[in-house]
């Protein structure tokens, strides 16, 4: 995934709507868009709440457990 598919991909996933993003990111809607549709192929996503569950597992399986140990 290239750094711009990925920048999007996390705006939408933390609730931005295309719009958003693209004002967030200086680009266009449609720039977003394909970007998005790209980054979405990549990650095997269907839909922004797919996207939201591949990012959230991704944090949860990064972060430490409460007992400190990396899981």
């Amino acid at each position: 995934m290239t750094s711009q598919e990925l920048q999007i991909a996390l705006a939408v996933a933390q609730g931005a709507t295309n719009r958003e993003a693209a004002a967030q990111l200086f680009l266009s809607p449609r720039t977003v868009e394909a970007h998005l549709s790209s980054a979405y192929r990549k990650l095997g996503a269907r839909s922004r709440t797919e996207l939201v569950r591949i990012f959230a597992n991704e944090t949860a399986a990064s972060e430490p457990s409460k007992s400190g140990v990396k899981v």
